[in-house]
């Protein structure tokens, strides 16, 4: 017998709990104050709780809990001792209650402090942790590092008495020389669980390094990976990774020692390219020297930049044209074709041609001829006092009308394919006969196929860059930091404007399609 009173008995039959209810209408919270002094107590719901107490006759409404519980935890990180006594009866068998608590954990195979369950803080009805698991630690990721490459930034600034637009272009790499290295990923340290069993750590997060695998190699060092390069030549990021680039470098002029130079690479001119002289490349092409060029027939980088330190006196004869950016100090009576074109100090009389053109903004000209771009111009002071006829155009770029070609271009494409199928399918039929076919008809049918796969081919990379320019258009723009003159004509989206006083500030298309000059 548990409790005893006018409205029920409480009883223990077999750690069930019992009420044999014998007048409804005990208060509840009178019952709460009861069952706080029988902490063993634990009611099967409150829903059953209710109706025993509104209701004569025996009820069974809850379990006689163990004096001690363990609840370990589903990860098996965390073990819980539940001591279910009040405190009274906690500090009278304290010793009792621990020993109980002992033997339960051990009969559990738990791993635990004896000497911190005997220094426990009693809480009546809470859970007291009695043990942790040790978490694995994960190992350190690996670490990677690659070589700086050049920032072919224009670098605008005053030396003295003399202007220098000096640029970091070209970065020479010897044979075996260091490019990048990793520090591999470490394993991790090994936790357990509160039964002492190992959890196994995670190495660290692995890093893949990038590299052109025929110009540069790894190699094992000291616990690394380290990239070298396999042969000499010029730095280069060959689609994102690290490469080494064939270069030819040019110790003095391109001219009558040398003749006109070709090269599968980077080119690296120490002097100047003279009058009459070209410089042809497939990669980077980088004039040094300080005079600059004059009359040069033409610098042509094919898939990298142009840089001529000195700048450029064309003798309107000079063409200077990259895939990529072009670099100068000065353009005089010349062509630049780039896709940026960059300018340090003046533009007399020459032809700009770009997605953008840069003319620095703080003191660079253009003085007659045209700059055209398609996206924007930008110039501190563009004519001159005696007006002379200076263009600038910016063409931008018709988004509506660009995808509209976009989708003829890919319905043409898809006819392509289909075309392609249907003379595979002829070939390999043809095949199994060709000994008995006319002479050269198989051959023929041959050159259609391959020259349907090239058409296809060129259609495809047409398609791909008319995509890439809408993603990278832009709102077309010129702007002129500190003055216009009268005779310079703005050219934006087909709208002209011809300057009869002097002005500055960022011309462009108003919403309503009129130019703001």
């Amino acid at each position: 017998m548990l409790v005893e009173n006018d409205y029920f008995d409480l009883l223990e039959v077999n750690n069930t709990i019992m009420m044999n209810t014998k007048k409804a209408g005990y208060p509840l919270k009178s019952f709460d104050a009861l069952a706080a002094d029988i902490p063993r107590l634990k009611l099967n719901s409150f829903k059953e709780l209710m109706k025993a107490l509104q209701t004569v006759g025996v009820h069974e409404i809850g379990t006689y809990s163990a004096p001690c519980e363990v609840y370990i935890s589903p990860s098996k990180m965390k073990v819980e001792l539940y001591i279910h006594a009040t405190n009274e009866e906690f500090l009278k068998d304290k010793e009792q209650f621990l020993k109980q608590a002992e033997e339960l954990l051990d009969q559990k195979e738990v791993n635990y402090d004896k000497e911190s369950l005997l220094g426990l803080a009693y809480l009546p009805s809470n859970p007291m942790v009695i043990a942790v698991g040790k978490e694995p630690v994960k190992g350190e990721s690996a670490q990677v590092e690659y070589i700086t490459m050049p920032d072919r930034k224009p670098n605008l600034r005053e030396d003295g008495s003399v202007d220098h637009y000096e640029l970091n272009f070209v970065t020479s790499i010897a044979k075996d020389e260091w490019l990048g290295e990793k520090t591999p990923a470490k394993e991790g340290f090994e936790g357990h669980n509160v039964f002492g069993e190992p959890i196994a750590a995670k190495k660290g997060e692995d890093i893949k390094l990038v590299y052109d695998r025929k110009s540069v190699g790894e190699f094992e060092e000291d616990g690394k990976i380290v990239l070298r390069a396999l042969h000499g030549g010029a730095l280069e990021e060959l689609n994102g990774a690290i490469s080494v680039g064939k270069q030819l470098i040019i110790p003095d002029d391109v001219g009558t020692k040398t003749g006109s130079i070709t090269f599968d690479g980077s080119v690296r001119v120490m002097g100047t390219v003279s009058a009459g002289f070209s410089v042809n490349a497939t990669g980077d092409i980088s004039i040094e020297g300080k005079e600059g060029v004059t009359n040069a027939k033409e610098i042509y980088s094919e898939e990298g930049d142009v840089y001529i330190k000195g700048g450029v006196f064309g003798g309107g004869e000079t063409i200077i044209k990259a895939k990529k950016n072009v670099f100068v100090k000065h353009a005089n009576n010349c062509k630049i074709y780039g896709e940026q074109v960059n300018v340090g100090l003046y533009s007399l009389g020459s032809e700009l041609y770009g997605n953008h053109i840069c003319v620095d903004k703080h003191k660079g000209r253009i003085i007659g001829g045209l700059a055209e771009a398609l996206f924007s111009i930008e110039c501190a002071t563009v004519g001159n006092n005696s007006e002379r006829l200076t263009k600038l155009i910016v063409k931008g770029v018709n988004k509506e009308l660009e995808l509209e070609e976009i989708q003829q271009l890919a319905e043409k494409l898809k006819t392509e394919h289909e075309e392609l199928k249907k003379i595979r399918l002829t070939l390999d039929k043809m095949s199994s006969i060709k000994a008995s076919l006319p002479e050269g008809q198989f051959d023929m049918l041959e050159k259609t196929l391959q020259a349907k796969q090239q058409q296809i081919m060129s259609l495809d990379q047409t398609v791909k860059n008319k995509l890439q320019l809408v993603q990278v258009a832009s709102t077309p723009k010129i702007e002129i930091t500190r003055e216009a003159h009268p005779g310079v004509q703005i050219v934006i989206g087909g709208k002209v404007s011809m300057l009869n006083r002097i002005t500055k500030g960022v011309f462009e298309l108003t919403s309503e399609g009129v130019l703001n000059v």
